[in-house]
């Protein structure tokens, strides 16, 4: 016992500076051992495509079918209120929704240039598989 009534051994809390030493030690290991996995995982995700990428593959398929229906509904709402503003029923929202049906298309293939442009250094990065038709 100490001079206050103390105990200073290791079973009353204390931690030996051994024991700290080889704490120190066995949490750099885990943390070495931790990025290397973290280092190993994203290369795996980057070779293959798999990852966060998974998810954006759905938002770009919903984003592709709202600017096709948008151009649709936003073509045949403009007709409509020509229609009605003019007398021309049903013709100006006939053209409106074909031309609408263009523009919403015309969106989709000019996302759908700008998503595989954005993927095309991933592709030729992925290693090639050899086809089996060729045998």
């Amino acid at each position: 016992m100490s001079a206050d009534g103390k105990d200073q051994s290791p079973e009353n809390g204390q931690i030996s500076p051994e024991d700290r030493e080889a704490i120190r030690k066995r949490s750099a290991e885990l943390g070495q051992k931790l990025d290397a996995l973290k280092a190993q995982k994203a290369s795996a995700e980057r070779s293959t495509g798999g990852g966060p990428q998974d998810g954006s593959a759905y938002g770009a398929a919903f984003k592709f079918a709202a600017e096709l229906i948008v151009g649709v509904v936003v073509g045949g709402g403009l007709g409509w209120f020509l229609d009605r503003q003019l007398g021309t029923a049903p013709w100006l929202m006939i053209l409106m929704v074909i031309i609408g049906f263009a523009a919403g298309l015309l969106n989709v293939v000019r996302a759908a240039q700008a998503a595989q442009a954005k993927n095309e250094p991933l592709q030729k990065a992925a290693p090639s598989v050899k086809n089996d038709d060729d045998e």
